[in-house]
């Protein structure tokens, strides 16, 4: 038989974009001969994004395309250098060494990190269990506690499910608050809605009259702001507090109305009496905001369809976990959760949000650090700790031997970096899961590279529960990898079944299928005429992360339920849905049913609990005398790990420090000319460009740079875009305790003229 012509001619494929939450589709140009990329545009065709993308598009392809990227197993030599190795190598040398160390000093004597790419990885997200049920460790540490975890922790003990995340309507709403993010830049973290300006801009027309409104509330005038209707300064890390006046003013002028969620939530009376505190004028000195102000805005908010949003900069604050957990108690008390132009939960494919999920109970504090006894916090270990964790100077005996990172550069992204990156050398081992020798990486003696995103499959899991509107969306591998590539899923696999005893990587892989069959299907389930066995032999694909997809979205609230719906969606349609598929607007009162819980608790005794430390604090954030740097989101950049790309990379420095033009003429400092920037831990000189658009006493300087450390192959990054990294700043003792989160924004500095 002929063997199969040769794909030769130049073609296009669409996929949705893998960089940001936003997942917009595109039209990929591609050579399969040359094995090269042509052209990315926007996808006019895709129901979301209609045709808009914005400069990470050319992430994958750059990525892809780079030659400092690796692509098999590299090993470390004695004297620093590294070799490539085989794959049957690596996997022994990984294996044999957390293996050792674990039976020698105890499961905890490993440790792992888990990096922001694996949210856009479906293999990574579905594959990891195995490979950690190996570990046996409780020393679990992600970007997680740099990042959401105040909101996962707030949802957690309000709804019962710490990733029900309630996602501004956008597309029905004609008042949006906006208070610590910037969606003209992110695309709309937790609220993936590609063309975010076009969004907003609606908002404004949808409004009576053409006067709806677009409120910022930020210590920065960011982009965002600047095409708001209002834009109000607000002094950093005082979200709390300015937000407890906000349901003082909805109690006091008669305005808190929660309509039928009335009906099923608890702690209406207690929210009450704790917000009778905290009238504006008592927090005016924290906050920076006149109470006139505060007023004003929640008259208008009530008057109109608001929804009220809060993400990162409310997050990596002292006090994240009280001002996430307060977003969602404004929406409750005026009746905006769960209703239309508010804040409504998308109902993805896969089933994650219907009703009769297990309840898994809120837990906390199962395992603490050697060196300071900080809890554990839903699995999560403050990943600042880390590097004390490492230390035989802080953990003796204790101390973490063997190390995991995955996908991720904490040494950049993680606090007081200079620290771990001495601690990473005291380890016994270090294993690296990464396509770079970065910042990170160089400090291990294996790294295991994945395929990048062209290289495979991928389905948008974590993003079709933040989108602004349903939708489910496959994407295809645009280049068969060559043999000596794995995906991110079969390294995971892998390393699990070695780890475990398993006789290979596929029994693991089957295993992972058929025990989430036994639960989806059969007598008692939504797809009771099927048995497990008889589902399994109708799953399309052999192995991989899109037979997991598949048993999901077929059982899912749009799925064909294994026949019984024929018109339902299944594998075989997904993937032939060239622009994917639109599942509509998002549904208003869906709660109760929606959440594990009966009824919202809307004050849950461990979030109250940190209340007195909030009051303890008031003094302190009233002083006017203090300088305190918070982080800035930039379009081109996605935390650590696009700096290496020339497309992105191009242009004037972008790490510079903003500051206010009176703090600038105070403290000497000239635009464009550098400065000296200190915290309690550590100091960093970056260029200076003096602007307006942020509050006086603020300056801001972005994330993820500092690319000018020895032994790194990042040659474009150290070269067009090093910069200063913020972290070596971020002070690793300073921690919202409720979320065992880092602050990231509001750290005291001292600014000096270079």
């Amino acid at each position: 038989m002929a063997a199969p012509a040769r794909e030769s001619a130049p073609r296009t494929v669409t996929r949705s974009c893998p960089t940001c939450e936003a997942s917009c589709g595109l039209r990929v140009e591609i050579d399969p001969a040359a094995r090269s990329v042509l052209r990315v545009e926007g996808d006019p065709e895709d129901p979301r994004s209609k045709g808009y993308l914005c400069p990470k598009a050319l992430a994958m392809k750059e990525i892809y395309e780079d030659p400092e990227r690796l692509r098999k197993p590299v090993k470390k030599n004695a004297d620093g250098s590294w070799t490539e190795i085989e794959w049957d190598e690596a996997m022994e040398l990984a294996v044999s060494k957390l293996s050792e160390i674990k039976e020698k000093y105890g499961n905890d004597a490993n440790g792992y990190y888990i990096g922001n790419p694996t949210g856009h990885n479906v293999g990574a997200q579905l594959y990891i269990p195995p490979f950690l049920a190996g570990l046996e460790t409780q020393r679990s540490f992600s970007a997680a506690t740099m990042d959401q975890q105040p909101q996962n922790v707030a949802l957690h003990t309000m709804l019962g499910d710490p990733w029900l995340f309630p996602i501004p309507d956008l597309d029905r709403t004609d008042f949006f608050v906006c208070m610590g993010g910037n969606p003209l830049v992110s695309q709309g973290s937790l609220m993936s809605g590609p063309n975010a300006k076009k969004r907003l801009q609606e908002v404004v027309a949808r409004g009576p009259g053409g006067e709806g409104r677009v409120v910022v509330i930020d210590p920065r005038r960011t982009e965002t702001a600047e095409i708001a209707t209002d834009h109000v300064f607000i002094k950093p890390g005082a979200d709390a507090y300015f937000l407890l006046s906000v349901c003082q003013v909805l109690f006091a002028e008669g305005l808190a109305n929660p309509g039928r969620l009335a009906d099923f939530t608890d702690g209406l009376d207690t929210i009450e009496r704790v917000c009778a505190d905290y009238p504006p004028e008592r927090v005016e000195a924290a906050t920076g905001i006149v109470p006139e102000t505060t007023r004003q805005l929640v008259r208008d908010f009530c008057a109109a369809k608001g929804a009220w949003y809060g993400r990162i900069g409310l997050c990596t604050q002292e006090f994240g976990t009280l001002a996430s957990w307060l977003i969602y108690v404004v929406n409750v008390l005026t009746g905006r959760l769960d209703a239309e132009g508010g804040m409504l939960f998308p109902r993805p494919a896969t089933g994650r949000s219907e009703a009769g999920r297990p309840w898994e109970p809120f837990a906390h504090g199962r395992y603490r650090t050697v060196k300071r006894g900080s809890p554990e916090v839903d699995n999560q270990l403050p990943c600042g700790l880390m590097a004390e964790e490492m230390e035989e100077a802080s953990a003796g005996e204790k101390r973490m031997r063997g190390f995991v990172c995955a996908l991720g550069n904490p040494v950049l992204s993680a606090p007081n970096g200079e620290r771990l990156a001495k601690a990473l050398e005291e380890l016994d081992f270090m294993l690296s899961l990464d396509i770079y020798i970065n910042e990170t990486s160089r400090h291990a003696d294996l790294i295991m590279p994945s395929t990048v995103q062209l290289e495979h499959e991928n389905y948008d899991f974590l993003f079709e529960t933040t989108s602004v509107r349903n939708f489910s969306r496959w994407s295809p591998e645009l280049f068969a990898p060559t043999e000596e590539q794995r995906h991110q899923w079969q390294i995971y696999c892998e390393l699990g079944a070695r780890m475990n005893g398993a006789p290979s990587w596929e029994v693991v892989d089957d295993m992972m299928v058929k025990g989430m069959l036994a639960m989806m299907v059969g007598p008692g389930t939504g797809c009771p005429e099927i048995t497990p066995e008889q589902a399994y032999e109708r799953l399309q694909d052999e192995h991989g992360p899109l037979r997991m997809i598949e048993c999901m979205i077929r059982v899912g609230p749009y799925g064909d339920k294994f026949g019984a719906n024929p018109d339902g969606l299944n594998l075989e349609k997904l993937r032939a849905a060239d622009h994917g598929i639109d599942l509509g607007p998002l549904e208003a009162n869906r709660l109760p049913e929606c959440m594990p819980m009966d009824r919202i608790d809307l004050c849950p005794e461990y979030i109250l609990g940190d209340l007195p430390r909030l009051e303890a604090g008031l003094a302190e954030r009233s002083r006017e005398d203090r300088m305190v740097l918070v982080g800035r989101r930039q379009l081109r950049n996605m935390n650590s790990w696009l700096h290496n790309l020339p497309a992105l990379a191009k242009g004037r420095n972008r790490c510079t420090l903003l500051i206010h033009p009176d703090d600038a003429a105070r403290l000497g400092i000239e635009d464009r000319k550098h400065a000296r920037v200190s915290s309690r831990v550590g100091e960093i000189e970056v260029e200076c460009e003096v602007s307006d658009e942020m509050m006086p006493g603020v300056v801001s300087l972005p994330h993820g740079y500092g690319h000018a450390l020895p032994g790194v192959r990042l040659s474009v990054a150290r070269d067009k875009q090093p910069g200063a990294c913020a972290n070596y700043l971020t002070d690793e003792s300073s921690i919202d305790v409720l979320s065992a989160t880092h602050v990231a924004n509001g750290i005291p500095v001292e600014v000096r003229a270079a």
